[in-house]
């Protein structure tokens, strides 16, 4: 079996890559489509089918930085560290914003099965039963902060993109299923947005320095990963952008750190919502419902395959995403920037289309128009995340359903 279950791991890393490279393909769309067709594997221990999936989920979380910090093209795990990572890239500093997004998921992978045993019979059920009724105020005072760092009347532009934004996710996150959505949301939020910028201003990317000689306060990194993790394993409703966020504002984390946190979140997350499904039975993932597709549970000994899995996949994606991640930003010099970018962009609208229809480009070239707005006021665009968090408040505090009837939806 062992020699089998290496097959379905790097047959799993294999397409976790491509998953990766291409934007708006996620595991979900390889998971839903690999699903009907698991009768075909009766043949073989379901272990192997397990390890398919953990691997092509762990791989994706490490290789689908590399678009979105080379040219700008987000997924909805990725869509903040555009921010962060295109200030370095300008600054010929492109490889360091991915080595660190890769550094990020390494190290949160080696903390979190250090501490799984306590994480299973401790931590996870006691947090699930006491916290997440809480997790709108929380969200609420990280808004309010957020709108403080901001000075002047650039606070009121802030508050009025943070509820455009919002707005806009409440309608389309409670009408349309979030798999025809967030894709092209997040793309005109964050990566069009910026690209168009980018082609206006003719923006020339310097040449790249490959250095392994990093400043970074790596603990902190770390430790916020795992927190952004945990938050986004156990709590419905809060996903990796308002994980970073709250985890970058409590650890007062720089953009360095900021970058490793974004790389080990979703790594993170897969870990813990594992553990979530083994120690309380709830799926927070398509990769937990693609493995409940084949088991209603998991024994220990499944666990320790999976977390093996998951630290050997997880070393060989991050080779994989700095090794292609090198290769690309050192070819950046031989190639037109601004011809790329604009083929990125007609590949993403068209991306969209496919994935979402004429739906899905209705609400990029909204939310395209709001986010660049945000960029020519100057403002911080991760109030842009309105779009998540707002929805996610309401929620919490009942209000969805109120509002949805008030607005005739």
């Amino acid at each position: 079996m062992f020699v089998w279950i290496l097959v379905f791991m790097f047959t799993g890393i294999i397409l976790g890559t491509i998953t990766g490279l291409i934007p708006g393909l996620h595991p979900n769309t390889i998971f839903a489509i690999t699903v009907p067709l698991l009768p075909m594997l009766a043949g073989f221990p379901i272990q192997c089918t397990m390890v398919f999936i953990v691997s092509l989920a762990i791989t994706n979380t490490f290789t689908d930085f590399l678009p979105s910090i080379i040219f700008g093209a987000p997924e909805p795990s990725t869509a903040l560290s555009v921010l962060p990572a295109h200030q370095m890239l300008l600054k010929g500093r492109g490889y360091e914003a991915l080595f660190l997004t890769v550094l990020g998921g390494l190290l949160v992978s080696i903390l979190t099965v250090v501490l799984m045993v306590p994480l299973l019979f401790i931590i996870i059920p006691a947090i699930y039963e006491n916290i997440h009724t809480y997790i709108h105020i929380i969200l609420i005072g990280i808004v309010i902060w957020m709108l403080l760092v901001e000075r002047g009347k650039n606070r009121l532009f802030a508050l009025f993109v943070f509820f455009l934004a919002g707005f806009l996710g409440f309608i389309t996150l409670n009408t349309v299923s979030s798999e025809r959505v967030l894709f092209p949301a997040l793309s005109g939020l964050f990566g069009l947005s910026g690209m168009f910028i980018s082609l206006l201003g003719r923006t020339r990317i310097p040449p790249q320095e490959i250095t392994d000689n990093i400043e970074c306060d790596y603990k902190k990194g770390t430790l916020a990963s795992w927190f952004s993790g945990l938050l986004v394993g156990i709590l419905p409703g809060v996903g990796s952008a308002q994980a970073g966020i709250i985890s970058s504002q409590l650890f007062r984390n720089r953009f360095r750190e900021f970058l490793m946190t974004l790389g080990g979140i979703n790594t993170a997350n897969m870990f813990f919502t594992l553990i979530v499904f083994y120690t309380i039975g709830n799926i927070r993932s398509g990769t937990v419902w693609a493995i409940s597709q084949i088991t209603d549970t998991l024994s220990f000994n499944n666990i320790l395959l999976i977390a093996s899995v998951c630290i050997f996949a997880a070393f060989v994606a991050g080779m994989i995403t700095l090794k292609l991640g090198k290769l690309a930003i050192l070819k950046l010099d031989s190639i037109s920037y601004g011809k790329v970018t604009f083929l990125i962009f007609l590949f993403i609208i068209s991306m969209v289309f496919v994935i979402s229809g004429w739906l899905g480009l209705l609400v990029l070239f909204t939310s395209f128009f709001i986010g660049s707005f945000s960029i020519l006021l100057g403002l911080n665009r991760t109030h842009l995340m309105g779009f998540l968090i707002l929805p996610t408040i309401l929620y919490y505090l009942g209000m969805n359903v109120i509002l949805l009837n008030f607005l005739g939806t």
